[in-house]
């Protein structure tokens, strides 16, 4: 027997008015449910609630303006959701500005993001701005430079536009690194601040004086080849984070050294001997000779 459908457009309305938020296409009914009739039928009292509040929404829906479309049919504008959903994830923190970007900003300066191609008048055509065949390798792939006429006989410009190119890399990496450690500073002085002056952003004088040691800390580690490992660590100094670099002993069993090398073995057998470089072992083994004195020497010891 079939369960007889409903076509009444009514909507009951309870103690307390249905919330509607067409916006987010959401009803709500906060009454509370009748006791008896949920344990007497719950599956019918769920469908006959559900299908007030559904008939609400609905009812509210075609009091919009509506716009009749070819493919999708009547289509309604809902306004604005007035409900506000929580956030799954908290808001992510402002990314401190740098040195430059600060000066910037006092200064009103506005930064124009450049075209990755430019053209190339004498080529005719659109090459990129730097990267492989970039523009700002253009005189070290010339093959005919003017020299001045002041400079030394063994000047070569290719090489010189090499060395400053590099040099700007060097810079700007250097000044990322610095702007990293001051970040770091400026959190860790944020961190060490108490919960009753997080809110208004004043870190103690203390607080950010230890954050802007750390940060000079930071910095100089950078400058030795083990990036501060082997360095003496100072009374209360925090850990350093990031990757360290690991530094086999210098003196090991002779079982972990064999089974070392044997596992490089097994991965150059398994490159099919693409890792190996055949020409620089040759020579290496003849002494620059190459591969023929190379095998007259291998036939003398054969005999």
């Amino acid at each position: 027997m079939a369960a007889a459908v409903s076509t009444s457009t009514a909507v009951e309305q309870g103690e307390t008015p249905l919330q509607l938020d067409a916006g987010l296409l959401a009803s709500l009914d906060v009454n509370p449910l009748d006791v008896r009739a949920y344990k007497k039928d719950r599956e019918a009292l769920l469908q006959s609630r559900t299908r007030n509040a559904t008939q609400h929404l609905i009812n509210t829906l075609f009091q919009f303006p509506i716009q009749r479309d070819a493919t999708y049919g009547p289509l309604a504008t809902l306004p604005a959701f007035e409900t506000a959903l929580p956030r799954e994830k908290p808001l992510p923190k402002p990314k401190p500005l740098t040195k430059w970007e600060k000066f910037a900003k006092a200064k009103g300066i506005v930064k124009r993001k450049k075209d990755r191609m430019i053209y190339d008048e004498e080529r005719g055509e659109w090459v990129p701005r730097w990267g492989y065949q970039g523009a700002n390798k253009q005189l070290e792939n010339q093959w005919l430079v003017e020299v001045p006429n002041n400079a030394d006989d063994d000047f070569r410009p290719d090489k010189a536009a090499a060395k400053e190119r590099k040099e700007r890399r060097l810079k700007n990496e250097k000044q990322h690194q610095r702007n990293l450690a001051r970040q770091a500073g400026e959190a860790a002085a944020t961190a060490a601040a108490p919960k009753s002056e997080l809110g208004s952003g004043v870190a103690p004088s203390r607080a950010r004086r230890r954050a802007e040691l750390e940060a000079e800390l930071l910095r100089a580690r950078g400058s030795t080849a083990s990036m501060g490992r082997f360095d003496t660590k100072l009374e209360g100094e925090s850990k350093p984070r990031g990757v360290k670099r690991t530094f086999q002993p210098n003196e090991i069993d002779a079982s972990k050294e064999r089974a070392a090398h044997m596992q490089l073995l097994a991965k150059m057998d398994k490159g099919g001997g693409s890792e190996m470089n055949l020409r620089k072992a040759i020579k290496f083994a003849s002494k620059g000779q190459g591969s023929k004195a190379l095998g007259e020497k291998v036939a003398k010891r054969r005999k």
